[in-house]
């Protein structure tokens, strides 16, 4: 294969590559650095706690001088001189934060490098990214030509930040699960700064529902309690469904005044939704208690428990004596 021939191989490789490539001169960073040095600078990383506006003013001494076709499609440029005009679109934000971690592998003679970043598409749209680069040979005084390429791993990153939600979310109503909940009780734990309130509630007559008009009319029941939750929950409020018919509701810094402030809350809400739903009629069950240094956080759960099946006993003798009584 002749000098041309070798050329032109090598032009359609990185024109027609199915990855983003990049081409780029890294000497006016280089520059910096001999600079910096010569200077007495030893320790990059010191460097740029004291003026991290350099981390930017590198970023602009890189020159691009070229890009292949699979770039201007992944970053949504038409053409070349487009893409070039919008690189401060797309060179933003978090990549500032990554980028100062190849500049300190730089300043040590490491001439690869490879990680993750965040970049954007010139309509703004951010793209989550597996970045590598080297300094080419021949080049390795001056970093005159640095091939990059760019694999757009957004969809994996979704995939692995949806996996980490089923894992501490409950599906069907979007609140914390039982797992997420308990994890946080440990944490609370050994973090403990008291007074924490916590509010357990039951949904009452669930079965019965699922019974009479379908498990879809039960699902939509526990759907309608986290909807309450969520609207009376105030932030910093840790919601949990723990069971079938089981919520919780964890108010750290909160005493017995703002636990039962929020209860009122939430009755009342669910009054509002039975007026917006209609049947089958929302009801809960709902008791609280505050911790104490004495006492386990296990076991202020078991107390707040333990007073909503009391108030769950009383809900049902009322339904039976409305029953009795002809008004049910």
């Amino acid at each position: 294969m002749s000098m041309e021939e070798a050329e032109e191989h090598y032009e359609k490789l990185f024109e027609y590559a199915p990855i983003s490539l990049w081409e780029e001169d890294f000497s006016g960073v280089k520059k910096f650095f001999d600079h910096l040095q010569a200077e007495g600078v030893t320790d990059l990383e010191d460097y740029l706690n004291i003026h991290p506006e350099e981390i930017d003013h590198c970023m602009r001494r890189i020159r691009v001088t070229r890009v292949n076709g699979e770039t201007l499609k992944m970053f949504g440029a038409t053409s070349e001189e487009e893409l070039l005009g919008g690189l401060d679109r797309i060179f933003r934000d978090e990549m500032l934060a990554h980028f100062r971690g190849q500049l300190l592998a730089l300043w040590i003679g490491e001439l690869s490098w490879s990680g993750e970043s965040v970049n954007y598409r010139l309509d703004g749209e951010p793209l989550n990214i597996r970045l590598r680069w080297r300094v080419l040979p021949n080049h390795t005084t001056g970093w005159e030509c640095v091939m990059i390429s760019i694999e757009n791993i957004t969809v994996l990153k979704q995939a692995e930040e949806y996996l980490r939600y089923l894992g501490t979310h409950d599906v069907m109503t979007e609140l914390y699960n039982r797992s997420f909940f308990e994890e946080t009780l440990l944490n609370l734990e050994v973090n403990r700064q008291d007074p924490i309130a916590m509010i357990v509630m039951d949904l009452n007559n669930l079965k019965p529902t699922n019974d009479h008009y379908g498990h879809q009319a039960g699902d939509k029941l526990i759907r309608r309690t986290a909807e309450v939750l969520r609207a009376g929950a105030a932030e910093g409020h840790i919601i949990a469904r723990i069971g079938g018919d089981e919520f919780v509701v964890i108010m750290p810094g909160a005493g017995l005044m703002e636990a039962n402030e929020l209860i009122e809350s939430i009755q009342s809400l669910v009054v509002m939704n039975n007026r917006f739903y209609g049947e089958p009629e929302l009801s809960l069950s709902l008791g609280a208690a505050v911790s104490d240094p004495r006492l386990s956080l296990e076991k202020v759960i078991s107390l707040a428990d333990n007073e909503m099946y009391r108030n769950k006993g009383l809900y049902h003798r009322r339904r039976k004596e409305d029953y009795w009584e002809g008004t049910w």
